[in-house]
């Protein structure tokens, strides 16, 4: 089964990959990346008195991030780098528009996730998964630290897909 893993310093919390999907999109003149990844809100296998009791579930995106890749088949092979989860661009007429391309969120909380990097492969089937590590805001006190996580997932045919 494919995980979802914060390395907290109390604990490390483990969840379990429900669904997910990864798409490659024209959209501005460009070509964007877009994944989620949704965990299970299965608690199970976790201690009664442990932290993540308080984050039943976790959803991990990435959101219009520009790449150069037209499909998804072009990914498998290569490592994506998205070393701040937003950018400020300046549009033609000089206004700074912020752009999130990472995130994570934790009972409709939202939390910032840096020095993310993206592996694409494909397995013995070939189906093209993602192993994805990167840091995020520490959404257990809400402090300025990170916790570093890792996300292990395969996608479906039906859960990648292009479009023009």
């Amino acid at each position: 089964m494919k995980t979802i893993k914060f390395f907290h310093p109390e604990e490390t919390f483990v969840y379990y990959v429900e669904k997910c999907f990864c798409k490659v999109v024209y959209s501005g003149q460009q070509y964007q990346l877009l994944v989620e990844i949704h965990s299970t809100d299965d608690l199970d296998h976790v201690e009664d008195d442990a932290i993540q009791n308080n984050f039943p579930q976790v959803i991990l995106s990435v959101d219009d991030f520009p790449v150069k890749f037209k499909s998804t088949d072009e990914l498998s092979g290569n490592t994506i780098e998205i070393p701040q989860c937003y950018a400020e661009i300046e549009d033609e007429e000089g206004d700074i528009s912020e752009f999130y391309y990472t995130n994570v969120n934790f009972s409709e909380d939202d939390f910032e996730s840096d020095n993310n990097s993206l592996s694409f492969f494909k397995d013995q089937s070939g189906t093209l998964c993602l192993k994805w590590k990167g840091e995020v805001e520490d959404f257990t006190d809400e402090s300025d630290d990170y916790i570093r996580f890792e996300v292990e997932c395969a996608f479906s045919d039906f859960s990648k897909e292009e479009r023009d």
